[in-house]
């Protein structure tokens, strides 16, 4: 019988979405100018991103939709004016990825294909709770139009500058099997 080693690196993932949450703040306030006008916003989505990496690079680790979780109150605390939106969407979509996690192969194209699925699934949801709530009068074609294609467009580019580096770093982080 096969032993497996228990993940141990739960520091370094809490310590990773910190990392990409205060990023995520600094890149919507570098890029405000360029990246939300009046005619389109495309918002920086780091954390999400890391937050899927992690769940498909980790699948031992056993905590992360709770850990989506309290980064998603985190991040409504600090970002949002909604507190408990990213708290309830972020875990809903972690756990779903997970559920898909064994059928997607770790290469660049498949884990970037769940990204931006998840991205999406994820604008669209944030809109649709956002609508219910009356926070926002937007048609669903300028929600397409002004704020998932340019946000779709922002977090492809962020997902190419971090895959890399990121998919690095996670390899380092998973247990090894033992006999």
């Amino acid at each position: 019988m096969q032993n497996d080693k228990p993940f141990t690196g739960h520091g370094w993932v809490a310590l990773i979405l910190l990392v990409a949450l205060l990023l995520d703040g600094t890149l919507t306030q570098v890029f405000a100018q360029w990246v939300m006008t009046p005619a389109v916003t495309g918002v920086p989505q780091l954390t999400l991103i890391a937050l899927l990496m992690i769940t498909l690079q980790l699948p031992d680790e056993a905590y992360i939709v709770a850990i989506a979780g309290v980064v998603g109150l985190v991040f409504d605390s600090f970002y949002t004016g909604m507190l408990g939106v990213h708290m309830l969407l972020w875990p809903l979509l972690v756990y779903v990825v997970r559920q898909i996690e064994p059928l997607v192969p770790r290469t660049a194209l498949y884990v970037g294909s769940v990204v931006i699925i998840g991205l999406t699934a994820y604008l669209a949801a944030y809109y649709f709770v956002s609508r219910f709530l009356g926070s926002t009068t937007a048609t669903p074609i300028d929600l397409i139009a002004h704020h998932i294609g340019p946000g779709l467009g922002i977090n492809l580019v962020l997902f190419a500058l971090s895959y890399a580096p990121l998919t690095h770093l996670l390899a380092r982080l998973k247990p090894e099997s033992h006999a």
